[in-house]
């Protein structure tokens, strides 16, 4: 009796004790309480990736370079613009003053290479590179700060069926070259064979990919000497 007494007593030890460690295992197993992040904490998360790093293009120049450049178009075209546009200008005309530079807000110009890429692509051909063509408002234009100045716009290059040059879709959604935009069967092959485009509204079926509508000027200081 006495030993069946004892096997039952440890028995029942045995089992208050397996209870006890299975308790502590369920009580650490149980989800610890989220603590709340600091602001610094929450800024850190919200942070974005960071960046991988852009090396210099080689096309890059020093800024001395780019200042003899200056230079050089104030010496053999800015001074003979001013001189040929001031002997023109009416009396009540606002001072002529020669365009140096045509800014366009950057984001503008990562959406135009964007619109550009996606555009060619759906034409069928891939643009690699871009045309930076120069131009003049002329006389006819209302606003002072356009009128006789001059401009520059943008025109996106790539390999067609036709040929190498600046693009148009046309309007069969294919990519055409604009020295063809005008062409018919009474253009002559010296018209066709043409470098230089004609930029006249392209039809509504068509859709052009020239920038321009820049804002350009003589810089209220400028940059350069």
């Amino acid at each position: 009796m006495k030993t069946t007494r004892k096997h039952l007593n440890g028995g029942l030890t045995t089992t208050w004790g397996t209870l006890f460690l299975a308790m502590l295992f369920v009580a650490s197993c149980a989800e610890t309480p989220k603590k709340e992040k600091t602001p610094e904490q929450e800024k850190i998360t919200e942070q974005e990736p960071t960046t991988k790093m852009v090396s210099a293009p080689k096309q890059i120049i020093s800024i001395e370079e780019a200042d003899q450049l200056f230079t050089n178009y104030t010496e053999r075209r800015a001074n003979a613009i001013l001189k040929m546009e001031l002997a023109e200008q009416a009396a009540e005309e606002k001072e002529f003053v020669p365009t140096r530079f045509v800014t366009f807000d950057i984001n503008v110009l990562k959406e135009y290479i964007a619109f550009v890429e996606q555009e060619g692509k759906k034409g069928g051909t891939q643009v690699d590179s871009l045309r930076v063509y120069l131009g003049n408002y002329g006389k006819n234009k209302e606003s002072w700060k356009k009128k006789k100045r001059n401009t520059v716009f943008f025109v996106p290059a790539a390999k067609t069926a036709e040929g190498y040059g600046g693009i148009f879709i046309g309007d069969l959604g294919k990519a055409m070259l604009i020295r063809d935009f005008f062409a018919s069967d009474q253009d002559t092959p010296q018209q066709k064979a043409s470098l230089l485009p004609s930029f006249a509204p392209a039809p509504p079926q068509s859709q052009s990919l020239i920038l321009n509508v820049g804002e350009g000027g003589p810089p209220p200081r400028p940059d350069f000497q």
